[in-house]
Parts: structure tokens; sequence; C-alpha cells
């Protein structure tokens, strides 16, 4: 049975009680893998191929934004959408996350159907405006 990469999700977030809140409201729609620092993240990413990642910024191991601008500058990893689901709140970290990369951003605490719809939005549409923003 072939997998659907556009319903492959990598939840990066440190928070346990997060990442399982994304997952729940995500899997009847998304195979989802937690990842508790970047460099799981990473390592999930390389394994799995997701088309979508959920990204807290604060990490244990880093910070989110260079996170964001590894995977932009990386060809074969260009391809993944980024959703933001952190604490930061302040429009300076918007405008940086988006400037790196991100195609999202959320600020916890989230509101599930809200967030879920957003997120279907987000794989239906993403790749047609990355592309188109590309050209």
């Amino acid at each position: 049975m072939l997998r659907n990469p556009l319903s492959t999700l990598v939840v990066a977030d440190p928070d346990i009680a997060y990442q399982r809140q994304i997952i729940s409201l995500l899997e009847s729609s998304f195979r989802c893998f937690p990842a508790s620092s970047l460099r799981e993240a990473y390592q999930t990413i390389v394994r799995e191929r997701p088309s979508l990642i959920t990204l807290e910024l604060t990490q244990p191991d880093g910070d989110g934004i260079g996170f964001i601008q590894y995977l932009q500058a990386e060809p074969s990893l260009q391809h993944i959408l980024i959703a933001c689901v952190t604490e930061r709140s302040s429009i300076a970290d918007k405008v940086r996350a988006f400037r790196a990369g991100a195609d999202d951003y959320f600020v916890k605490p989230i509101y599930g159907p809200s967030f879920y719809g957003q997120m279907l939005l987000l794989r239906r549409t993403g790749h047609m405006a990355r592309n188109f923003t590309k050209k």
C-alpha cells in the first residue's frame, strides 16, 4: 500500500502534552510522528519524509527559526510545509518566522476545531501557494 506523503506530519514540540493534543486533533487526517527536539525532528523528517511539520519555536537544542531556515535552504527538504505552533506571540517573532519560510503561525493555546480546519487548509493549498510565490 502506498503512503500518501501529503498526510504525514511531524509534531516537533518539547512539551509532551502539546504533542499529544496536536496528535489527537490531527490523527484522523494525518500520520503523526512526535519529536521532542530539533534533532529528533530532523531524524524523523529524514526517515518519514513528511509534507508538513508543526514546530514549537522554543526548543531545548536550538531556535526554531534557524531550523526553518535550514529546511528552506536544503533542496531535498524545501517541500515541507511548516506551521509554527508556539508560545511566542510577538509580532517580531511572527515576522521572523514567516521571513524564514514558515507557512502558518499559531499562538498557544490553540483552539481545536479551528486549528484542525487550518491544518487541512494548509495541507490542501500550501504547496500551491509556495509554487506560486516562487515564480
